[in-house]
């Protein structure tokens, strides 16, 4: 199935059988919000479909492998973010700066529902996992919510709830995640890049 997350307008668009069929939806929604057509918006598309696939379906064109991240996120990463906002209950608890401003968690949650790696987990809320990641979650984030907070899911990068570390600290945020972890994050990930206004623009270079 081709899909597709439209990044200057969060709008998602899947099950479609080809590319002409999902081109010509992402065309239409671009066209209906008065946004130019990018000249490369299949080359987009099917970037996007090889960074969100499993590693080892798609190679560039020297041959080296995507990185690629699962459409469903493992439990290894679920438990990661586990991990992620126990430490940032520490924090909390111990009295360290954890929180920012309501204005930056909202321009960083904006950030989130744009980026095709803004994630359903496939894991079933019941479980025990999944439980754990809610329960922690609702601890981090107190009452703070975003007016995005409907369209938040998880991060494929980390496994963390978007909702809850939007609200975060990104030195609390970083002094938990390997280096490597933040790297393979995309230029526009607020993690990783500091400049908000920087990391909003490059979602559509």
């Amino acid at each position: 199935m081709f899909r597709y997350t439209v990044p200057e307008t969060g709008a998602k668009f899947g099950s479609q059988h080809t590319m002409d069929g999902i081109l010509g939806l992402v065309a239409a929604h671009y066209r209906d919000n008065n946004i130019p057509i990018p000249a490369d918006l299949k080359e987009r598309i099917e970037d996007q479909m090889c960074q969100t696939l499993p590693e080892g379906n798609c190679q560039y064109t020297d041959g080296t492998p995507y990185k690629g991240y699962q459409s469903a996120l493992t439990m290894e990463n679920l438990m990661k973010g586990i991990s992620s906002l126990a430490y940032m209950m520490k924090e909390s608890i111990l009295g360290n700066d954890v929180f920012v401003r309501q204005e930056e968690a909202d321009q960083r949650a904006l950030i989130c529902t744009r980026c095709y790696l803004n994630m359903g987990n496939g894991v079933c809320m019941g479980c025990g996992a999944m439980k754990a990641v809610t329960d922690l979650a609702s601890n981090v984030k107190g009452g703070r919510t975003t007016k995005y907070d409907s369209q938040l899911q998880n991060c494929g990068v980390c496994g963390c709830r978007n909702d809850a570390i939007v609200h975060v600290n990104r030195k609390v945020l970083l002094s938990n995640e390997k280096p490597e972890t933040t790297e393979d994050r995309p230029s526009w990930c607020w993690v990783k890049n500091p400049d908000l206004n920087q990391a909003q623009a490059n979602l559509t270079t």
